[in-house]
């Protein structure tokens, strides 16, 4: 379709000297002052993978998510997601942070977030063992949203989440 989002839009690995973020307002404060202060910094130390949303032929950052290692304890996850598994804390990727500027919310833009995010998990899951995506619902609205593409809910807290690598395999994403 002419006017889907990825032809108007496109997801970039963060560069602090290209990317202008100064303008971002996601309207959640520590989400707009990780971007605007600490990205920059996590990238540097290794500590996660930053993803920018621009619009074809600018480098206005207009969303982003950023990815990076973790585990999952054993006795977090459901009955039926540790069946015949070893006792040991599970391998994700982490979306730890994902956000779109105010003034596009509402346009899918979130949703294409999440499916880039998806697929660079799916990619990874070729190379390294990721058993899920895990993500913190920063509140219930995002909750929510993550619940809309089968997140669920781990055991330690309602708006912690994962999304097993299976069920993503099964979405047949287009691979990056």
């Amino acid at each position: 379709m002419a006017n889907s989002p990825s032809s108007l839009w496109s997801v970039e690995p963060f560069d602090r000297q290209q990317h202008d973020r100064s303008g971002f307002d996601c309207g959640i404060p520590i989400l707009n002052d990780w971007l605007t202060t600490k990205v920059s910094q996590f990238e540097k130390k290794d500590l996660a993978r930053t993803y920018v949303l621009v619009e074809a032929g600018s480098t206005v950052v207009k969303g982003y998510y950023a990815l990076s290692n973790h585990t999952v304890a054993y006795e977090s996850l459901p009955a039926d997601q540790v069946k015949g598994l070893p006792q040991i804390d599970m391998p994700v990727v982490l979306i730890g942070k994902l956000a779109v500027d105010r003034s596009l919310q509402g346009q899918g833009l979130g949703e294409f977030l999440l499916i880039d995010a998806l697929r660079r998990a799916e990619y990874l899951a070729t190379k390294i063992g990721i058993r899920a995506v895990e993500v913190d619902a920063i509140n219930e609205a995002a909750k929510r949203f993550y619940e809309r593409y089968d997140f669920l809910s781990l055991s330690d807290d309602p708006h912690h989440l994962f999304l097993p690598m299976n069920i993503i395999r099964k979405l047949q994403l287009p691979p990056l």
